[in-house]
């Protein structure tokens, strides 16, 4: 089975290692080098002092498919990226490490008895699945940091993480590390500088003793060659006068020596100014991108904030915006329960409307037929009086016959009562005739207005009265005319309710009308209330839009501002490079130039020592060629005594004079050495120009590679956006073949089914065949039943498997 891997990758600032590669098939030890446990390439182990034996471990989760990394109680720490998982001496909980991070264990640390610094290990880890491909990186995951212990204080955590600060963080610190690298090259060479002058000047110094004692030799030589010879005075003045010509001489080339030598040691000191003056400038430069870096960190700390403060805007902004989707929605809800009680109210107002309309059609209705019973009582009242009329005109000739014929009534007086009650019995039909259809009247106006009963049942109950007494009463003329006057006040009494039966129609009327009035109007009220909610809803929207806006225009002003801060630490970190790299090289030419100089001045100061003892010593042969002249006398007597060891002298003479030979081709020498150190000068000037010119070239093609950057940078965001493309398309494309998998794995199912069928009807038709061969004894007259009955079984059998096919 295939394992993670982890690769460790050896960074400028780490103390030295071999890359790793180590496989995490279980949890991998990281700590330092002991007797039982060596480094080697396929472990975390290595040889550096400021490591813990158990420093932390590393494994890779099958389960979640991460990596994992875990400080055990180191002393001097673990960091992912500059950010230490625990505290000293304390164990930290698993935190995930991603593909491209900067793992650091331990800590530099510095000896104060010999002053030596131990480095920390520093490494960028890869890390591969076990399918072989890379884990996802940092930069994959943005809204993703790096996960903290527990126990890390919250003010040192920042908000936002970004990669490009921790780069340029490592810049600086490869840049400082590089600085103090040169510092200390520079003080080495200083040291080599200073034994140098030493070796120099005591080498100088045995050169002018050596010198000094073979010019008192020459002199002595001479003395002897002039003491050897046997000469008159005259040539002895003739010998002083060359001697003298030969010291004039001397004293002028001597002279044009020193002058030559003081020009020399003038330009020396002008050079040696100028040197001083470029060193001076140089570390002007120094100190300045110092504060250039400075004002850099500064700028950078500025952005920083200036990010961190636009993300919490942003999520200012969208917690506001989510209040105001969910004011929205609040409202959205308040409007929809409003308009629904406003439908409640509307539906519930429009059924009483309907009732209210029904109820009126009703009390029309009634009115209408209460309008007709009151013509029918009037027509029946009519009636009752012109039967009255004619019950008067019949009793006046009642009367005129009783006074005509009182004679005769006994017979009839002897039954009034019969009389009375055949007139009642008459007069109680003729009502009742009348009264008929009334009652009908009344029991359809009873079935059919059931909602004002007492209103309309009371003419009946009047009715019904009157009727009972018509029947109480007596067949008297007074008591008809008290009966009809009693009727026709019901009539009045029926046609005053009636009006009050119109009148209560009206004011239903005019309640139904205010009814609708006032519906109308919450109608009206109900839709200005929708139509502002309306409005609200519209502004709010607005205002949604609007923040919406806002905030992408913030995000893109964020984004805008983030990668220009990006670019100008591009800039400044090439700029910083460049200047870097420009102050290492002025300070190597400078260091060369300030070599070359001070060799030549020891070289010039040797030299004008040298002419300088050479002066004295003439000056010396002077003196005694005076006191020369003074002890001529006392030296002839020593002559002799020197004759003696003349040869003796002659031997050293002559091995003196080779040495003097070899002493003036040294000299030469260090006059072609003193005329190459000015060719070198002068090189050095021509190197000097072309390095400027270099400068110059390297600012011009800085700008084109800035340039070129910027069309690398647009040309991977459209690359970005093809490959987003070709991923949509792609994820399209694994959509339908997936549909389409899905629709044969459907169909596969189905046939799958069939086929399962098929084979249940074949092995039913083979227990059929099987029954069929078993009734072979039946009679021959079904065989060919069976026989077409098999056919059509295999011939549906083929059809089936001809589709699947």
């Amino acid at each position: 089975m295939p394992s993670a891997l982890a690769i460790f990758s050896c960074r400028p600032n780490s103390h030295p290692f071999q890359e790793r590669h180590v496989y995490l098939d279980e949890p991998v030890k990281i700590g330092r080098s002991v007797a039982r446990c060596r480094p080697a390439q396929n472990n975390a182990t290595f040889d550096c002092k400021v490591l813990s034996r158990n420093h932390a471990l590393v494994w890779f989760d099958h389960k979640t498919g991460k990596f994992y990394l875990q400080d055990t109680k180191s002393s001097n720490g673990t960091f992912i990226n500059s950010q230490r998982l625990s505290r000293g001496s304390e164990e930290s909980p698993p935190c995930e490490v991603l593909s491209g991070d900067f793992i650091q264990f331990g800590v530099d640390v510095t000896e104060n008895t010999r002053k030596v610094t131990h480095g920390c290990i520093v490494s960028t880890i890869k890390l591969f699945l076990p399918d072989g491909t890379e884990a996802r990186r940092r930069s994959d995951v943005i809204q993703a940091p790096l996960p903290l212990p527990v126990d890390k204080v919250a003010a040192n955590t920042p908000i936002m993480y970004s990669q490009e600060l921790f780069q340029l963080s490592q810049y600086l610190q490869e840049a400082l590390h590089r600085e103090q690298m040169l510092e200390q090259k520079l003080a080495t060479l200083q040291c080599l500088l200073a034994t140098t002058q030493e070796a120099s000047e005591s080498s100088w110094q045995a050169l002018i003793d050596e010198d000094r004692l073979l010019s008192r030799l020459e002199v002595m030589g001479n003395q002897l060659q002039s003491y050897s010879k046997n000469q008159t005075e005259d040539g002895m003045h003739n010998e002083l006068v060359t001697l003298q010509e030969d010291k004039h001489n001397y004293e002028i080339t001597a002279k044009e020596s020193l002058r030559r030598v003081l020009q020399e040691k003038i330009e020396v000191a002008r050079k040696l100014s100028e040197v001083e003056r470029s060193l001076s400038n140089t570390e002007d430069e120094c100190s300045h991108l110092k504060e250039m870096k400075e004002r850099n960190h500064e700028e950078l700390r500025e952005l920083a904030n200036k990010y961190n403060g636009a993300i919490n805007e942003i999520k200012d902004l969208t917690d506001k915006i989510k209040l105001a989707e969910g004011r929205r929605e609040e409202l959205n809800q308040k409007g929809q329960l409003e308009k629904k009680d406003l439908q409640l109210c509307i539906d519930e107002l429009e059924e009483k409307e309907l009732a209210l309309q029904a109820r009126i059609e009703a009390l029309q209705a009634d009115n209408d037929f209460s309008n007709e019973r009151l013509t029918a009582l009037q027509v029946g009242l009519e009636q009752l009086q012109e039967k009255s009329i004619k019950d008067n005109n019949s009793l006046e000739v009642i009367d005129a016959h009783l006074q005509n014929s009182q004679t005769a009534a006994g017979d009839r007086l002897a039954n009034p009562d019969r009389l009375k009650e055949h007139q009642l019995d008459a007069k109680d039909s003729e009502m009742s005739d009348t009264l008929s259809p009334s009652k009908d009247r009344s029991s359809d106006d009873m079935s059919d207005g059931n909602m004002d009963d007492h209103e309309l049942n009371e003419p009946q109950n009047r009715v019904a009265l009157l009727k009972d007494e018509l029947r109480m009463a007596n067949l008297e003329p007074g008591d008809r005319e008290q009966v009809i006057h009693h009727l026709h006040k019901e009539l009045l009494e029926t046609q005053e309710l009636a009006n009050t039966g119109k009148q209560k129609c009206l004011e239903l009327q005019a309640l139904l009308e205010e009814e609708r009035r006032s519906n109308r109007q919450q109608t009206e009220e109900s839709a200005k209330q929708i139509h502002y909610l309306q409005s609200q809803l519209g502004k709010l929207a607005v205002d949604m839009e609007e923040l919406k806006e806002r905030r992408e225009s913030s995000v893109s002003s964020t984004q805008e501002e983030l990668y220009s801060t990006q670019e100008e630490v591009l800039v400044l970190h090439h700029a910083m490079e460049a200047a870097t790299a420009e102050r290492e090289r002025d300070i190597a030419a400078l260091q060369r130039d300030l070599g070359g100089v001070t060799a030549e001045l020891e070289k010039w100061r040797q030299a004008a020592s040298k002419y300088e003892q050479e002066i004295n010593s003439l000056q010396a042969t002077f003196q005694q060629q005076s006191l020369h002249q003074q002890s001529t006398n006392d030296l002839q007597g020593e002559l002799e005594s020197l004759q003696k060891g003349c040869s003796s002298l002659q031997q050293e003479c002559d091995c003196l004079r080779s040495e003097k030979t070899t002493l003036v081709n040294r000299l030469h020498r260090l006059e072609t050495d003193l005329d190459s150190s000015r060719e070198q000068t002068a090189s050095l000037n021509r190197s000097l120009q072309l390095l400027e010119k270099s400068q110059g070239e390297m600012q011009s093609r800085l700008g084109s590679l800035q340039d070129q950057h910027l069309l690398d940078a647009n040309k991977l965001h459209s690359q970005l956006a093809q490959a987003a493309s070709r991923t949509q398309s792609l994820q399209r494309e694994y959509e339908d073949t997936q549909n389409l998998l899905s629709d044969l794995r459907q169909r596969y199912e189905r046939t799958e089914q069939e086929k399962r069928s098929i084979n249940e009807e074949l092995e039913q038709c083979k227990m059929n065949l099987k029954l069929l061969q078993d009734k072979g004894k039946n009679p021959p007259i079904l065989q060919p039943v069976q026989a077409i009955f098999i056919g059509l079984i295999l011939a549906l059998l083929y059809w089936c498997f001809s589709q699947l096919w």
